[in-house]
């Protein structure tokens, strides 16, 4: 009966093909993803993937703030205004504003790297960091970039470039300097993301190009969704994405003033596993999100209430098997990246279940950001973050790993609880899985 009503609904139809087209291209990008951590584990050591962690962390955190929400509203505007000029005019507002505060954000952290080094206790970490804040723009754009063709709903291009060469490009540089130039500094994982990320902003912004025009100035229109409003619709996001972005990285600097650079990798490595469990999640919120926003705007609700059930269950339907393997078989999947890894093993069960939380309780975030609830969810994650910190210190001493990994944990599962009950409650809008609809 299941299979039936999507054969015979468009809408699901659509969501599965897409789906399927974004799990094989998402799927190849992590398989690239993990093949670049495995390949600095094998060949240059956990003490090594833990500098590279720290590094990353300041450019994932740096990005996020630079972006100031704009890659998830960008979906929004672009979704809601199908007209070539206004869509033109949104990106090309967007690039500049998040160039500006990307590169402000750069240069605070690039000569910021020694205080940052100095306060971490690891001299060594400094030039890391410094190419890090570097590459902070670059990636910035990318995601501004790739945003766009997610809110047109080309989502196999925003696939291509968001899940797939994101990944592949810093392998493929990392591999050529290793094994064909021998290259083998402690910089050489965060650098292989600035070559191989430079070479994917200059492809993306070709593709804007040729697509929108970006670089061809036209006068008139230029008032069309002012930037003062621009920043406040997109404010929300950026505080919300933020937040959600320090939980997933507040482990690793946490951990960064307590443990070694080997317990760090180790740590990182189960972080990126336990991730799995959300791989189809976030290839089905990839797909539903500016469908979602067209609807809401359209005040169809019928159509968007139907998306977020039909999505609710196909996230669960898939996530579940690889919750199970990855849960049961936890030592076998870390002991691929080295015997030291199975340390790691119980670290990686309670953020398993913690990813496996956001799957049940659905879509949630996307929700609240595409119907102008942003301010709402910002005040669920405030709290989440304040109980992830407050746990994580308070465990990391007598834990160490698995201390920080339970106050992850309870900050994720605390604001996804908190968003389905509200939505539940005050807008009678189920995100959990039920299969009786």
């Amino acid at each position: 009966m299941f299979l039936k009503k999507i054969f015979n609904n468009p809408n699901q139809r659509e969501i599965i093909l897409k789906a399927l087209v974004s799990l094989f291209l998402r799927g190849g990008g992590y398989g690239f993803g993990f093949l670049f951590i495995w390949l600095i584990a094998q060949n240059l050591g956990a003490s090594i993937q833990g500098i590279f962690a720290i590094a990353f962390l300041f450019l994932s955190v740096g990005s996020m703030v630079g972006k100031f929400g704009l890659s998830t509203a960008i979906v929004k505007w672009i979704a809601s205004h199908p007209n070539f000029e206004e869509r033109r005019i949104i990106i090309i507002k967007c690039l500049g504003i998040v160039f500006l505060f990307s590169a402000v954000l750069a240069l605070v952290i690039f000569f910021g790297s020694t205080t940052i080094a100095f306060f971490y206790k690891k001299p060594e970490i400094v030039t890391s960091i410094k190419i890090a804040a570097i590459t902070i723009p670059i990636f910035s754009i990318i995601e501004i970039g790739s945003a766009v063709f997610k809110g047109t709903k080309q989502l196999a291009i925003f696939s291509i470039y968001f899940d797939f060469l994101k990944f592949l490009l810093p392998a493929v540089v990392f591999s050529i300097l290793y094994f064909v130039f021998s290259v083998s500094v402690i910089e050489l994982p965060i650098f292989s993301y600035l070559a191989g990320y430079s070479l994917l902003l200059i492809i993306i912004l070709i593709h804007l190009q040729l697509r929108f025009k970006i670089f061809i100035s036209k006068k008139g229109q230029v008032t069309f969704l002012p930037v003062k409003k621009m920043l406040k619709d997109s404010y929300p996001m950026l505080m919300a994405s933020s937040i959600v972005m320090i939980m997933g990285w507040s482990d690793v600097f946490i951990l960064g003033f307590f443990v070694d650079e080997a317990d760090i990798g180790i740590y990182s490595t189960a972080v990126r596993i336990a991730t799995l469990v959300s791989f189809t999640y976030t290839a089905i919120v990839a797909i539903m999100t500016p469908k979602i926003a067209e609807y809401f705007h359209m005040n169809n609700h019928q159509d968007f209430k139907a998306t977020i059930a039909f999505s609710s269950k196909l996230m669960f339907l898939c996530s579940l098997p690889i919750f199970l393997v990855l849960f049961v078989f936890s030592e076998f999947f870390l002991s691929i990246f080295g015997e030291v890894y199975k340390e790691g093993s119980l670290v990686l069960k309670i953020l398993l279940l913690a990813q496996f939380t956001n799957v049940i309780t659905g879509p949630v975030g996307p929700i609240f950001q595409m119907t102008g609830l942003q301010h709402t969810l910002q005040r669920f994650l405030v709290l989440s973050l304040m109980v992830n910190l407050i746990f994580s210190i308070a465990l990391v001493y007598p834990l160490k790993l698995e201390g920080v990994a339970i106050g992850s944990a309870l900050g994720m599962i605390c604001w996804n609880l908190l968003g389905a009950i509200y939505l539940k409650k005050k807008r009678k809008l189920v995100t959990w899985i039920n299969f009786s609809r």
